[in-house]
């Protein structure tokens, strides 16, 4: 498995003193913090998604690795043979499903960095379709 870099404090250190200069403009501040907030979590998000593809990756070379030694060992009449090259597809299907839904879980996830959540659930509009009576 991945593991994530190290986060560097150099650029929280900067905002930092910049928000301290900012004490004439508090609205300015107040952007200025949610706007860095807003990228670090969408930072967060796009690295998180990174690994996960690269663990995919990973993955799916062990996988082939493993099933073209059973493959070179055993032959292509072995019956072990065959169904190791299933397990093999059936696991390449499924990461093939993740990467395509991959994209709409990121952009989900760096939407609610840039969207405030709402109070209350949006209400149902009614219906504009008439029964007969």
């Amino acid at each position: 498995m991945t593991k994530p870099a190290e986060t560097s404090r150099t650029m929280f250190d900067t905002m930092t003193q910049l928000f301290s200069s900012m004490s004439a403009a508090p609205m300015a501040t107040i952007m200025a913090k949610r706007m860095l907030d807003m990228q670090q979590g969408i930072a967060g998000e796009v690295n998180q998604a990174a690994h996960q593809w690269l663990d995919r990756r990973q993955s799916a070379m062990t996988s082939l690795i493993g099933t073209t030694q059973k493959v070179m060992d055993k032959g292509f009449t072995d019956t072990a043979s065959f169904s190791s090259m299933q397990e093999w597809y059936g696991g390449m299907v499924e990461r093939l499903a993740t990467d395509m839904k991959s994209p709409y879980d990121l952009m989900l996830a760096c939407s609610a960095h840039v969207v405030p959540p709402t109070t209350k659930p949006l209400e149902k509009p009614a219906s504009t379709i008439r029964r007969a009576a």
